[in-house]
């Protein structure tokens, strides 16, 4: 055991960075698979449970404090999968097996990471801009050159590079922006920041989905009001002015450009679906709002909470698993897809409090710092970019989903959890 143990340990941090850097590719031959050949890529799977195993070996061998929360997690987990087994049967064992992993992946490799990080430093927001530029050029090569696969399979427009569903890639690519901005303007090159810039914009534009680019236009006003009041502080009239005449263009641009965008023709396909003629008919009731903002994710929440009150008294408590209305003629496998009502359906009151405990302990104790640290001085610009990017996360979590319950999108959002955790603290407090 202890050959072993030296084995795994020792090279950790080239393990977890070379898990990152294959993260990309593992999701490129997985849509490849899906969409061409019609099978699930089972080594990806394999290899990112693989990761997750050698996340559990590292905190229960090394005699983490957390060890036996890791515990209690494993063991709803078989309390789970028995209950499941015995109210659905056998035959629903491998789906709901699948999902389980995939949503309990995030807690455990987030103290997985927390703490490989109280010993080694393997990971840092450099390596993330990497990934994200990796990412950037796997939709924005394709896209340009036409051969992306589609956003959406029917109606709406758009295409996602070699990805296989918008929603997981527009979240990845939404939750590394902030980071990829931090190093950008960290650099005195303008030509490269603006023509960045512009590329980042296009690849949101040619996607189609909403939320990307949203969250791209909250990051720009954020960064270019923090750049226009430090030139207003410096009396640097003439680069304003510049800056001013620059920013006339690209919004005259993007008037006369958008109407030909992905993005503007779904809005559009949207509306008139909807028989919608002006954007304030969208709040004119709760169905039309659901269906424009939220995708009907509304509905889909009450039905699932429909079946879950008519559950017995333990599937509340672990909960009803990802197939409903087994025992009847219509099944179903459809989620909500807002992240923590699928948790706390899917898993009920112990698995969600399971669950969420120290994702909550952690930001509670980031919130904590943070306040101090912005009444001694300024917050640092990484720090800054960090909050971002899990503001971000949380947002999409509540709002489209695929984030904390994908590992592909989960494992970036555990990371920059725990990176802020530690600019923020020199030593541990969970």
């Amino acid at each position: 055991m202890n050959k072993v143990k030296n084995i795994l340990t020792t090279p950790i941090e080239k393990i977890i960075l070379f898990f990152l850097f294959l993260q990309p590719f593992i999701d490129v031959l997985t849509a490849v698979s899906l969409v061409m050949f019609h099978h699930s890529f089972l080594l990806g799977l394999g290899i990112r449970m693989l990761f997750l195993l050698f996340m559990l070996y590292y905190i229960i061998v090394h005699h983490s404090k957390n060890r036996k929360y890791v515990i209690a997690i494993l063991l709803y987990m078989v309390l789970f999968m028995a209950n499941i087994s015995c109210e659905k049967g056998i035959y629903s064992f491998s789906y709901e097996l699948k999902s389980l992993m995939k949503s309990f992946y995030f807690p455990i490799v987030l103290l997985g990471f927390y703490e490989v990080y109280q010993n080694h430093n393997s990971v840092s927001s450099n390596n993330l801009k990497k990934i994200f530029i990796i990412y950037l050029l796997l939709v924005f090569l394709p896209n340009i050159l036409g051969i992306g696969f589609p956003s959406y399979e029917v109606t709406k427009s758009g295409r996602i590079g070699f990805f296989y569903t918008a929603n997981e890639i527009g979240a990845i690519l939404s939750i590394l922006m902030p980071i990829f901005f931090y190093h950008l303007f960290q650099k005195e090159n303008k030509i490269i920041n603006v023509l960045s810039i512009i590329i980042v914009f296009y690849l949101y534009l040619s996607i189609g989905t909403k939320a990307p680019l949203m969250l791209f236009v909250i990051l720009l006003i954020y960064y270019f009001g923090c750049y226009f009041t430090s030139l207003v502080q410096s009396k640097k009239y003439k680069s304003i002015s510049i800056i001013g005449a620059l920013l006339i263009l690209f919004g005259s641009a993007i008037v006369l450009l958008l109407p030909k965008t992905n993005f503007y023709q779904n809005i559009k396909v949207h509306l008139e679906y909807l028989e919608i003629e002006k954007p304030s008919d969208i709040f004119k009731d709760t169905k039309t709002l659901d269906h424009f903002i939220f995708s009907e994710r509304l509905r889909f929440w009450s039905n699932t909470s429909k079946i879950y009150k008519k559950s017995s008294m333990v599937d509340k408590v672990i909960g009803i698993g990802y197939i409903n209305n087994y025992s009847t003629d219509q099944v179903s496998m459809k989620m909500v897809e807002m992240d923590f009502v699928d948790l706390f359906y899917r898993h009920g009151i112990l698995g969600f409090l399971l669950y969420l405990l120290p994702v909550v302990i952690l930001f509670y104790q980031i919130l904590v710092k943070y306040r101090i640290e912005r009444k001694k001085e300024k917050m640092n610009p990484k720090k800054v970019a960090y909050l971002f990017s899990l503001g971000f996360a949380i947002l999409l979590s509540l709002i489209t989903g695929h984030v904390i319950l994908s590992p592909s999108v989960s494992i970036y959002v555990a990371l920059i959890l725990i990176l802020l955790y530690n600019e923020l603290y020199k030593e541990s407090k969970l």
